[in-house]
């Protein structure tokens, strides 16, 4: 008589725990099914952040003018350089948005540059006599570059996994740290022709100096030119452009860099030419001042680097 009250009950329990274990099973696969994936970068540039050390190659246009046209003969019309160098760098890349690869960049780059230019000034005198003036200058400057980008990344490019083009563009800022310029002239001096008319060279004189751009020379006995104030700028700003390639941990860009201001520009009417006045005294005589710039506008870089 218990047995057949305790058949019945035993019966139920199993079919109630059939239930429950088939709902739960029921319940964990709905779960692993609503459950959201785990997005895992397969390369460096997918992550939130990342950053890179970089080495390149820059180059920049650099010019020095002088529009006065009365100015003395020691005070050139102008000079142009290629300047080209090296660079080292790091960079960071921060994630702006969650549903975009738009990055925020920021890094530092330090820079060597260096360019030279020649020119030759000739005077001819009577029975063919007259100084022969070769000058070799050569410019170089160190500086330390922040550039802060926007960038945007597009990945799996031809589909590649793992290559990713991302252009930027953005402001800089430029600080010149060491900025000089070193003349050699050489002098030739010919006194009259030979037997078969050719020079007879008399004399050559060689002289140097090195003078610093960064200081006045009407102060510290230095500068671009012998009383004048030509000062260069501490910071310099600009923008640029250009694309970077990354594949797996490595990357490589090229840029094109413009500056908006000048590395350094003066206008005076007054210059080292002076008169005597009545009195005995000397002031300067205008129209032989200088109206110059020193312009680094055009700049371009190339960039190989490693990604963390």
């Amino acid at each position: 008589m218990n047995l057949m009250k305790i058949m019945p009950a035993a019966l139920l329990l199993s079919l109630s725990l059939g239930v429950y274990a088939q709902d739960e099973e029921t319940q964990i696969e709905a779960t692993e099914e609503e459950a959201p994936e785990v997005f895992v970068p397969s390369t460096p540039t997918e992550k939130k952040f990342f950053h890179r050390v970089q080495v390149g190659f820059i180059g920049t246009n650099a010019k020095y003018t002088n529009h006065n046209v009365e100015r003395q003969a020691r005070v050139p019309q102008s000079e142009k350089y290629f300047l080209k160098g090296v660079s080292l760098g790091w960079m960071g890349d921060l994630q702006l948005t969650k549903k975009f690869p738009l990055y925020f960049e920021i890094g530092t780059n330090l820079s060597f540059l260096s360019g030279k230019d020649s020119r030759n000034e000739t005077t001819r005198y009577t029975l063919g006599s007259g100084v022969s003036t070769d000058y070799a200058t050569r410019v170089q400057a160190f500086t330390l570059q922040i550039p802060i980008n926007l960038s945007y990344q597009f990945r799996n490019v031809a589909n590649v996994d793992g290559l990713t083009l991302a252009p930027f563009i953005g402001p800089y800022i430029r600080f010149n740290i060491i900025a000089k310029r070193k003349q050699t002239k050489t002098e030739t001096v010919y006194d009259n022709y030979d037997a078969n008319g050719n020079d007879v060279i008399q004399q050559v004189n060689v002289t140097s100096e090195t003078r610093s751009l960064m200081k006045d020379n009407l102060k510290n006995d230095d500068g671009w030119m012998e009383g004048r104030k030509h000062v260069g700028k501490l910071v310099q700003v600009g923008a640029q452009v250009g694309v970077n390639a990354f594949y797996k941990h490595y990357s490589f860009g090229i840029a094109y860099l413009h500056d908006f201001t000048p590395f350094a520009k003066h206008s005076s009417p007054l210059g080292i030419t002076s008169k005597e006045t009545d009195q005995g005294g000397h002031i300067p005589m205008s129209g032989t001042g200088c109206d110059m710039k020193i312009s680094t506008r055009h700049n371009f870089a190339i960039t190989v680097g490693y990604v963390f």
